[in-house]
């Protein structure tokens, strides 16, 4: 009987230890399961199958634990790019230093920048900046932050009403770029933007853009395009 609790007490001690190193390592289950769907619909969504795949699988095929690790290495990679555009990098040294996680990193030629501190949204074609303005990201307060990540276009609209809690809305267009429904549009009932107007009037998510420009950005991305948000 003694023996009995000893090895629950033992298996408790341990199932806590690995719950601490699987959040010290900051892995999303919800991100994983989500960006890799190949991998949920193999192993289910129970969590540690999912972190057990990570840990065995998962890292050496180059997969990203969090939004904000796959953020930071795409980051890397497009400034790699532009490195090699410029001159200032040769190619072999760049193949040289590369890790199999970047080497897994899809190259972003075309993508739209979502730089949260400075308030600027910058289209990249063929890593050429062909069109940048301010905007307005999410308040960062009450979880109304706009999410850091690497993110796609999902819905391409020309016009759509948006409605929420405290909003409705009517937008001319529409890009959203997350599954709840965060997107790049207009926003008519804004005088200005840029600045730190975020900080005490943000979205609730959204990236607010100036209506002409929200209409150029439209005509040049589609339902595919990569918003990088950090």
């Amino acid at each position: 009987m003694k023996r009995f609790a000893f090895m629950l007490i033992a298996a408790a001690f341990i199932v806590t230890v690995n719950s601490k190193d699987i959040y010290a390592a900051g892995f999303d289950f919800n991100y994983y399961a989500q960006r890799y769907p190949d991998i949920a619909n193999t192993v289910g969504y129970n969590e540690d199958a999912l972190y057990k795949h990570y840990q065995t699988i998962g890292q050496k095929e180059g997969r990203y634990a969090n939004a904000e690790e796959e953020c930071a290495a795409t980051a890397k990679t497009i400034e790699k790019q532009n490195a090699i555009a410029n001159g200032t990098l040769p190619v072999a040294a760049a193949e040289e230093t590369q890790t199999p996680a970047a080497a897994a990193t899809p190259v972003l030629n075309t993508f739209v920048d979502v730089d949260i501190a400075n308030q600027t949204v910058t289209l990249f074609q063929n890593s050429i900046p062909v069109l940048s303005t301010p905007c307005v990201t999410g308040t960062p307060k009450n979880g109304r932050s706009t999410p850091t990540g690497v993110w796609y276009i999902l819905e391409h609209k020309p016009g759509k009403r948006l409605v929420g809690p405290t909003w409705d809305v009517w937008v001319d267009r529409w890009m959203k770029f997350t599954p709840d429904s965060c997107g790049l549009h207009d926003a008519s009932w804004r005088k200005k933007f840029g600045g730190n107007i975020y900080l005490s009037n943000g979205s609730h998510g959204c990236v607010n853009l100036p209506k002409d420009v929200a209409y150029v950005l439209y005509d040049l991305v589609d339902v595919g395009t990569p918003v990088v948000v950090h």
